[in-house]
């Protein structure tokens, strides 16, 4: 008997775009599977890939990488399949048609019927359509979507969002932060160190108050400041900071986070042609502060340190903030060079979508 299994991203109602995973298992035991990318406040289905014929233990391992277990949940397959007709017909009524290889992967759906689903989707955002400009959008597909949309909506008919547009504010923030931190004392963790220790901090298990980055920097005595305005001055900069690594985060583990996007604010920008060692002491201070996060709240990191899934991840991370020992730079370089390569980037990237919190930290 033909059985059906589905998964959809637990945050889709707050984003309006989700993975949706739809898995057909066959009597000879062949699964076909689809994952859709759907956009329900605008585009429809904007991306898709689907295989048939596989086994279930490679339709397991794609589910547990592409929408790790704290990332998911359950939906029943005859509302995955509501939901994603629903939204790509929400999306022909503004002129958008489903990527082009739905035609192929719809054929895991021909077996459901969307009507005994009870739940009813809103599609668009405050009643009007919500263009989220993607990562991978150029000029020219922006304007030619805002175009279709204002020819069918009206120019106040629809809301459009550049996650980019604050890119700018950001690099200022990270860059006052920065001087900030080197003219402190030398005892004073420097910038990269303290964007690594937010990083783990946004990622704890338990939500953590920001105001506890000011105890690892200046210790329980705090630090004298000039006056209020100045402690508020910092006060500020510093929760702007951690709102920028909770959106560096939130973009690694969105659903059409782009191949090699991730959350270690540690960028080859940031130095001098050349200067691969200065990159490396960075990525350096960077890790000894993600892993110095892990200590703050011991008994909430305690089982996200002992699953045996994260567990490769975590051996990069140690790799990398005890790089002072050989032997750990040996085990760096050779996982480096390993097939498929093993980096801080992409270890940090899985932790953060198995560990990523459901509530909106900062």
């Amino acid at each position: 008997m033909t059985r059906y299994e589905a998964y959809v991203e637990k945050d889709w109602k707050k984003l309006g775009l989700a993975n949706v995973l739809v898995v057909r298992i066959r009597d000879d035991g062949s699964v076909d599977f689809a994952i859709f990318l759907v956009d329900l406040f605008c585009l429809g289905v904007k991306d898709v890939f689907s295989e048939n014929g596989v086994t279930e233990t490679t339709v397991q391992e794609l589910v547990n990488e592409r929408l790790p277990e704290d990332f998911r949940e359950r939906i029943h397959p005859a509302c995955a399949k509501k939901m994603i007709e629903g939204a790509i017909a929400y999306a022909e009524s503004l002129g958008f048609a489903p990527h082009r290889d739905f035609r192929k992967a719809r054929k895991v759906l021909s077996g459901l019927d969307a009507a005994v689903c009870p739940t009813d989707f809103t599609y668009g955002e405050d009643g009007k359509p919500c263009y989220v400009r993607g990562a991978h959008d150029d000029e020219d597909r922006v304007e030619k979507i805002l175009a279709r949309l204002e020819a069918r909506c009206g120019p106040d008919g629809f809301t459009y969002v550049d996650p980019g547009e604050d890119e700018d504010d950001n690099l200022a923030v990270r860059e006052e932060l920065m001087e900030w931190l080197d003219g402190e004392d030398p005892s004073v963790p420097r910038f990269y160190e303290v964007s690594g220790l937010i990083t783990g901090m946004l990622l704890c298990p338990q939500v953590t108050s920001p105001l506890k980055v000011l105890d690892v920097i200046w210790g329980s005595e705090g630090r004298v400041w000039q006056d209020q305005d100045e402690a508020q001055e910092f006060a500020g900069l510093l929760m702007s900071y951690w709102n920028h690594v909770n959106e560096l985060i939130h973009a690694c583990v969105a659903p059409e986070a782009p191949a090699g996007t991730h959350p270690v604010d540690v960028w080859i920008e940031d130095f001098p042609e050349g200067e691969a060692i200065q990159m490396t002491a960075a990525m350096f201070a960077w890790a000894i502060g993600f892993q110095r996060a892990t200590r703050i709240e011991p008994e909430a990191w305690a089982g996200a340190l002992a699953r045996p899934d994260l567990a490769p991840h975590w051996e990069v991370v140690n790799w990398w903030a005890g790089l002072e020992v050989k032997e750990n730079r040996d085990a760096m370089i050779a996982a480096a060079e390993s097939t498929p390569p093993r980096v801080i980037t992409g270890a940090v990237t899985a932790l953060a979508r198995a560990l990523r919190p459901a509530a909106p930290v900062g």
